[in-house]
């Protein structure tokens, strides 16, 4: 584990060395674990969790939001795919990744905003200039409930010019089976089911140029680009007050496909300069994203229009809505860095600048309802939206290591920003805009300045590692929103707040104070790293939701205190016994003090944060023969309870994320063969419930009144599958 080289602070080091809490996973880990997917890798982080449908967001597609040490919420976690910052719905398969860091705590110096609880970083193989080499495998099995899945990939490294030039590729499919069943009523009222409902067909490739123009100076060109589509969500009702998933057949009232397609691709070019005690590099690249997908809403808006016109028989129609979501992100960033006395003795730091413009665009066209035209009542759709934003972010930063006395070190940070905001006019039209039916929102501006410290001693121990302590600031930019419907304005009211004051939500901050320690263990064979913290949260954005018109917004809340921490320990326990062991716990107690206008009680707990995150793996292999070796793999993960606000001062539980993996296979010569499962006890957990993009379905009851039916994504049954593997 001391070998595993991370880059937290923009430079490359042993993870051992670095005075902070991080959790890394290499290439060789992710294989032996057999680690594809998000899941695979977000449930075996200590204090990581994550949630889908609670950011704010409503795209199935592009929801799910990420907590580290409990600070949850839209933006809080900052994903980076090499120099490149991609949304936190972005999950690239583990295909050619060389590692997994993930950065905890504050890194707002370096990283800059939507880091402020920490940072998720995929780091892609560098072409190799003195190896060819290359990779095939292909896996398949089932899935409970579903279908056959399938997974194909090919990685190569091709040496063009010995020493000089490089090129890396890898490309992979990869077919998740659909294993929930959409059940409607036909035309003489008989039910008819479709099966493989959640099915997901995934297609990734990335290639990489690396030239070696002198011997200072390289440059990397890559492209890295991912294609899913998603034929129906993964997603069933978790009905009230259980809060869970009962059934994987979801009963609906008229015949709508579902589906969501999601493609993004990053394009970068990286120069890298080796000066004597110095390097400079320069990262260029566009991140492009499209997502296009088709929610049924038909039950809560039927319901919704039949209190509303109950004169007025519409016959019970098929409701759907369409939404149309771009983004894109142009970041450029100049660093330079330089090592111990090439300005001053003991000193070394890094310098840098920073721009990025993002694009953001929503649109939601008009679904027509022909039972309104048909009773003269225009516009004959429920709503229709364009919503376009323009950030830029302009920023210097730096960090300087001073080393006082041998073997203790000073570290201070700074990061100077500057950030504008503009959301362009636009026009809202339908029936849930009267009364002509066109809300007109005026265009929007904002722009924040800002400084952000970071101070962390820290002092060597022996060879390998280090205690620190260390206090950092982060923090979020605010936003906009759309404007809401006159639906809400009984919700809003409740909250004290109204509708056009919710149109802008303002910057969130937080200071986090860290104690930590790293070390080896037994020989060396054992890696170790413990680290307590307590974070001081102030003007808290929050996703809210409003219990009556059914749709979430966001708005800033008091303050909340969280306290935490975190140990981890990874290598081989026994000696001369090829066993690898690694072993997460995190901890982590957050405290609403200060709601704000948020319905919740003061000294309540904050929502989303799990107490307790704990992973458990081990890998063993032996000899067979001159070539032949048996390996076995098994990981264990959990995550405790969280709270869920249900909008009005009350909390839904959300029940604990038990997941139990494990492989085992014969590798011989430069091939492997596995059998694996995933999910072996068969868990139906609840990943977040998904508000609707329309009106919520709502169930009656047996006194006549109707509560909440919440649908939401959910995990896979077990999994089991043969993969095979070559290499050349």
């Amino acid at each position: 584990m001391d070998e595993i080289i991370v880059s937290a602070r923009r430079k490359d080091e042993k993870l051992i060395d670095v005075p902070a809490s991080i959790t890394a996973y290499s290439s060789d880990f992710l294989k032996t674990q057999n680690i594809q997917n998000f899941t695979d890798y977000a449930t075996r982080i200590p204090n990581l969790s994550f949630q889908y449908g609670l950011g704010g967001d409503l795209l199935w597609g592009g929801s799910r939001e990420t907590t580290i040490r409990g600070v949850a919420g839209s933006g809080t976690t900052a994903y980076y795919i090499n120099d490149t910052p991609v949304p936190s719905s972005v999950s690239p398969l583990t295909l050619n990744l060389d590692r997994i860091e993930v950065l905890k705590g504050p890194q707002g110096t370096l990283f800059g905003a939507s880091s402020m609880g920490g940072n998720l970083r995929f780091i892609t193989r560098k072409p190799s200039l003195t190896e060819n080499s290359g990779a095939v495998q292909v896996q398949g099995g089932g899935t409970k409930l579903g279908g056959f899945d399938f997974d194909g990939n090919a990685q190569a490294n091709f040496i063009l010019v010995p020493d000089r030039i490089a090129l890396d590729v890898a490309f992979g499919y990869t077919r998740e089976s659909g294993f929930i069943t959409r059940r409607f009523p036909g035309e003489s009222g008989e039910l008819i089911s479709k099966k493989g409902q959640g099915r997901n067909d995934i297609a990734t490739g990335s290639v990489t140029l690396r030239v070696k123009l002198t011997d200072s100076l390289e440059a990397s060109i890559n492209g890295i680009g991912q294609a899913s589509k998603l034929h129906g969500f993964p997603a069933t009702y978790f009905p009230l007050p259980g809060y869970k998933p009962v059934s994987y057949t979801v009963d609906r009232d008229r015949d709508v496909q579902e589906y969501s397609k999601d493609r993004w691709g990053i394009g970068s070019i990286v120069l890298n300069y080796a000066g004597e005690g110095f390097s400079v590099v320069s990262s260029t690249s566009y991140f492009a994203r499209r997502i296009k997908e088709r929610e049924d809403n038909t039950e809560g808006s039927n319901l919704y229009l039949a209190e509303a016109e109950p004169d007025i028989d519409l016959g019970n129609p098929a409701i759907y809505g369409d939404t149309n979501a771009t983004t894109r992100l142009f970041t450029h960033e100049d660093r330079l860095t330089f090592d111990d006395g090439a300005i001053l003795p003991h000193l070394s730091g890094i310098v840098g600048v920073y721009y990025q413009h993002e694009y953001l665009r929503t649109k939601m066209p008009p679904v027509r309802i022909p039972g309104l035209a048909d009773a003269g009542i225009e516009p004959d759709y429920l709503g229709t939206s364009n919503l376009a934003n323009h950030n830029n972010d302009v920023a210097l930063f730096g960090e300087l290591y001073y080393e006082l006395v041998p073997k203790l070190t000073v570290t201070v940070g700074l990061r100077k920003y500057w950030i504008r905001q503009k959301t362009d006019a636009g026009v809202d039209m339908g029936y849930l805009f009267p009364p002509d039916g066109i809300s007109v929102n005026p265009a929007l501006k904002n722009s924040q300045t800002g400084l952000i410290p970071k101070a962390v001693i820290s002092y060597k121990i022996g060879d390998q590692g280090n205690i620190y302590a260390s206090a950092s600031k982060g923090f979020r930019v605010g936003g906009t929103e759309q404007a809401l419907p006159d639906i809400c304005s009984t919700d809003l009211e409740n909250l004290g707040v109204n509708a056009e004051d919710l149109r802008q939500y303002k910057s969130d901050t937080l200071w986090s104070y860290e104690v930590g320690a790293k070390g080896s263990l037994a020989n060396g064979r054992l890696s170790a790293s413990v680290a307590g913290f307590q974070i001081d949260w102030s003007n808290i954005q929050q996703s809210i939701f409003l219990p009556t018109c059914t749709l979430p917004v966001t708005t800033n809340a008091g303050k909340a205190r969280i306290r935490g921490g975190e140990f981890e320990l990874s290598g081989r326990p026994f000696a001369g016994v090829p066993f690898t062991l690694q072993v997460g716990l995190g901890y982590t107690d957050g405290v609403l003090q200060e709601p704000g206008v948020v319905p919740q009680e003061p000294n309540t707990p904050l929502p989303l944060v799990p107490k307790w995150t704990g992973t458990i793996s081990g890998y063993y292999e032996v000899p067979l023969g001159d070539s032949l070796q048996l390996f076995m793999a098994a990981d264990y993960s959990y995550t405790s309870s969280v709270k869920v606000s249900d909008g009005d001062s009350g909390f839904y539980t959300r029940q604990p994320i038990n997941m139990v993996n494990g492989n085992i296979g014969l590798s011989f010569g430069n091939s492997q063969v596995m059998v694996f499962v995933k999910n072996l006890f068969d868990k139906r957990l609840n990943f977040g419930n998904q508000p609707s993009a329309g009106f919520e379905r709502q169930e009656l009851l047996d006194d006549g009144s109707y509560q909440r039916l919440p649908r939401g994504v959910v995990s896979r049954p077990r999994q089991i599958g043969v993969q095979y593997q070559l290499n050349f």
